[in-house]
């Protein structure tokens, strides 16, 4: 028994090790998605009085995670165009405005256009909302993923207070519009556009403001916070009509 003695610590000793490496990666795994998946819930239950079936919330989620290919792809090739800029701001600023933000959020938008939005269901400006933040939620969740897996714990709790709330909140704003574009055939192409320009410029905002890796990184917070109380606002209204809808549904049937 006693010869045997090393060889069993040694043993109990690895399974130890993989159990730990198991646990952590575990443990990063649900700091990453938690924060989405929360928002994700969050915004199906906002949806109360004629909420959207599951399976196309479900779908247009897991559409928007698979957006992170081609936007991954887009941002490889061209970045180093914008990289040989020497003028670190004008380079985060392009970066920004130019490349990120336009790729992401309209390759989110395109989720919702080309698969739901002529769907009979999207009928509602509610359904804008809850549309492109599941896009959007789908496409952070697996850039979250990444990120947390590649810098850590420290980084996956920031960006479930930045981030996350970030993309979600481009993704409200946008989908306000393109909700109300649905249910407004004379001004649809404007109120699309609108909302497809709203996302970028806020998405660009706030990328530009950590990529100058100065103090002006902390103006993230402000804008989360701005374009909380927005999405608040649009939330509320779109609520509002969802409310009248189903009233007047009620009344003359």
């Amino acid at each position: 028994m006693p010869k045997s003695s090393p060889t069993l610590i040694i043993l109990i000793l690895t399974q130890a090790k993989y159990l730990i490496i198991l646990v952590v990666f575990l443990l990063l795994l649900v700091i990453a998605v938690a924060p989405c998946l929360f928002l994700f819930w969050y915004f199906f239950h906002r949806d109360k009085y004629e909420p959207e079936p599951k399976k196309y919330l479900i779908g247009i989620y897991f559409l928007g995670a698979l957006m992170v290919i081609p936007a991954f792809l887009m941002e490889i090739l061209l970045a180093p165009i914008f990289n040989v800029i020497s003028h670190r701001i004008l380079s985060a600023f392009l970066m920004a405005f130019v490349l990120i933000a336009p790729t992401e959020e309209l390759l989110k938008f395109l989720v919702v256009k080309l698969w739901i939005y002529k769907n009979v269901e999207f009928d509602e400006v509610m359904d804008g909302i809850v549309y492109c933040v599941s896009s959007s939620l789908g496409f952070a969740t697996i850039e979250n993923i990444f990120y947390v897996f590649e810098y850590g714990m420290g980084t996956g709790v920031l960006r479930a207070f930045l981030s996350v709330p970030g993309h979600t909140f481009f993704g409200a704003l946008m989908g306000y519009y393109i909700g109300r574009a649905k249910l407004d055939k004379l001004r649809e192409k404007k109120l699309i556009f609108l909302g497809i320009l709203f996302a970028i410029l806020t998405h660009g905002l706030f990328n530009f403001l950590l990529f100058t890796k100065t103090v002006l990184a902390f103006l993230v917070i402000v804008v989360v916070i701005i374009l909380g109380f927005l999405t608040k606002g649009n939330l509320k209204k779109a609520e509002m009509q969802s409310k009248s809808r189903l009233e007047n549904s009620s009344f003359t049937s």
